[in-house]
Order: C-alpha cells, then structure tokens, then sequence
C-alpha cells in the first residue's frame, strides 16, 4: 500500500476502482450500535460515517486519516463483485485496519443476489432510441446478430422473470430508463428512454414501479459472514430485508454480530416493526421505494419508520437522492438543503449520500453534509 496525492491506493490490486458513498449520523442514541463501554458516557453526539462501493472510476480510496479529520466515523463497504476475492485474500485488511485505527468503523454491505450491470458490449455508450438486449451474465452466447448492443446483468434471471413487455426498467438509480419490448425465455428487449454519461457497469437495476424479489443474505453471503475475522467488521447491513427471519440468519452465522436492515421495498416496509425489534439499526433506501410507490409516498414511509424506531429505540438511517446536487457541482442546491433540513426534522441518526457525489470528492462532500447537520462532539 502506498500513499498518494493524500488518497491511499491498494498497490496490489492496481485494476480496483471504487466510488463512495457518504452517511452522516446526525445523531447517536445508546443502543447496541454502541460498545457497553461507551454507553455510561454517551447521551447525543454526532458522528459521519463515509460508506464506499465498489465502481468504475477511481483506483484510489480516501485515506481514514483525511476522513477521520473531516468527522467521519464509519465506512460502508458492499460485499459484491471484486470486492468479494479482496476480503477473502486479504488485500483490503491494510486499509481496513488503518481505517480503524483511526476510529473508523467498518459496516460489510451484503447486497444479496439483487440484478446488477456486469458490463455492455456492442457500444461504448447508449443513447436515447437504442435497442438494447439484457441477457443474464451467465450466459456467455445469447443468440444476437453482429453489432448488437448486449447488457450483461448479474442475476439477470430474476429480471427476466419478472418483466413484461410495456414496463420500464431503471438503471443507475434512474440515470438510465429502458422501455420493455420483448420478454424472451433468457432475454429482454429493451428500448433506450432515457440516457446519460454515467457508466453503466456495476450499476443496480430495476422496474418502476414494482419491487424485485431480492434474497438476502445469500448462501454465500452467509459463508462470507462465517469466515470472515470478526475484528474486520463492526456491523452487517442486510440489503432488501423484509422479514425477520433474514437478520436471524446473519446472527447465526456471526454469533454476536451487529446487523443494520436495510428497508428498501413495499414488503419490507409493511414488516418495518417487527424487522426493527430484532435488527440493531434500519437503513431506509429512498431511491427502490421511490421506484416502487413513488415519491409522495416515500416520505410518508420514511417518517413513519423513524417513528417506529424510536419508540423500539433502534437508529434510523435515509439513504438517497440527498444533496445530489452536488454530483456536478461545488455547492448544494436550496431544494437538496430543504431536502436535509427536513429529514433533520424527523431527528433521523444518518443521513446517506448518493455514492456518484463522492466520486468527485469523498472529503468535500463529508464536510459539506457536516455543515448542515451540525459539528461532530
């Protein structure tokens, strides 16, 4: 591991690149998140946690130093991809380790077998009216004519089970929207709606206006959870929880572990209570449900899962489309500031940057969300 330009760059896997994600955890109260020694002495604090995943852009991740200076607590590292090998080979031990030495938490993300883009072929980029064909990664011979334009999709089986013709298919968070046009035994045909300069590989996919069924943790997930050395990880964010049972699984795996539900669906929404009496912390993710019932809606859902967590006093977390502004440019917009102050209303305890605003500056964007939710204790 060598040090560069104040970032920390993984030597040994120099192919690696990632883009982060930031949470700001506005508030702490004393639940298990805590360690017992800590709870004697903790009342409300302030903290940021700099959550990262796995992209296509930066062969660099910040180094804790300069995160830990910027206020930040914790980082979120998702478990898919390449990520994967790293943390079973050891080769993002350094980092962690001196992440923690800083006193920076490490929550392991596990994504479960949720569709993500693998990689597009055909063309170097898709704009508006191209004819696009999504097949499942796993098969490597789809039966397309020369020149065709070819989005591989991890899990992609799940997509095409789940479609039909007429629905939209989002991509990147809605950078992307494809209108369905054909459904085939192993494949879809979609048409372009909508288009960007974001790259697509390694980006999550989805229908509006409907909810995939998503499994998680996964049978490799909980492998994964078993084996990994305990002191690497603080916290386990099951992704898509929508029933208890799925954080039960976690704990069987690592007796003791930490585990944070990420409610990201309508079904997983209507278990919210149950799921926040059993798991140790819940993470709301706006964008899936936005997809699913809307953005009126979301708010609705969104307060009334703080509310539920503070009556089981269980920390709440909202994830996404905050201060996106800033993805292309240096300051927040009014509606992005409005945005904040309003969850800061709800006396949420994180709020989660979108990881592309990271990308341009991890650090920036730590300390700008820091201004309006207040100076770390």
């Amino acid at each position: 591991m060598i040090r560069k330009r104040g970032a920390m760059i993984l030597k040994e896997t120099p192919i690696l690149t990632f883009r982060a994600t930031v949470i700001v955890l506005v508030k702490k109260r004393v639940t298990a998140l805590i360690a017992p020694a800590e709870m004697s002495s903790v009342s409300i604090s302030v903290r940021t946690d700099v959550l990262m995943t796995l992209s296509n852009r930066h062969e660099a991740w910040p180094d804790p130093a300069d995160l830990s200076g910027a206020g930040c607590t914790g980082v979120r590292i998702i478990a898919k991809g390449r990520i994967l090998p790293l943390l079973d080979g050891g080769q993002l031990v350094p980092w962690i380790r001196a992440a923690r030495g800083k006193g920076i938490r490490v929550l392991l993300d596990l994504p479960g077998d949720k569709p993500l883009v693998r990689r597009l072929t055909g063309a170097r980029h898709l704009a508006t009216g191209d004819e696009v064909v999504l097949v499942d990664s796993v098969d490597e011979s789809p039966r397309q004519g020369p020149g065709a334009k070819i989005i591989y999709v991890d899990h992609g089986r799940r997509l095409v089970d789940a479609v039909a013709v007429g629905d939209d298919i989002v991509v990147a968070d809605g950078a992307y929207v494809f209108s369905v046009s054909a459904v085939g035994e192993s494949e879809v045909t979609v048409r372009c709606v909508k288009s960007s300069t974001v790259t697509l590989a390694a980006r999550s996919v989805g229908l509006r206006n409907a909810a995939l069924r998503v499994s998680c943790p996964t049978a490799s997930e909980l492998e994964l959870v078993g084996r990994l050395d305990p002191e690497l990880v603080d916290a386990f964010v099951v992704s898509f929880c929508e029933q208890a049972s799925q954080i039960v699984g976690i704990r069987k795996s690592a007796i003791g572990a930490t585990v944070i539900a990420k409610i990201e669906s309508s079904r997983g929404y209507a278990q919210a209570e149950r799921i926040a009496e059993v798991a140790d912390g819940v993470l709301v993710g706006r964008h899936d449900l936005g997809t699913e019932v809307g953005p009126s809606a979301v708010w609705q859902i969104v307060r009334n899962t703080a509310e539920l967590c503070r009556r089981a006093r269980r920390p709440v977390i909202v994830g996404s489309g905050i201060l996106q502004s800033m993805c292309d440019q240096t300051t927040p917009s009014a509606a992005d500031v409005a945005d904040v102050r309003r969850l800061l209303s709800l006396e949420v305890d994180g709020l989660l940057l979108a990881g592309s605003i990271s990308v341009l500056d991890p650090v920036r964007a730590v300390r700008v969300l820091r201004d309006l939710a207040g100076s770390p204790a």
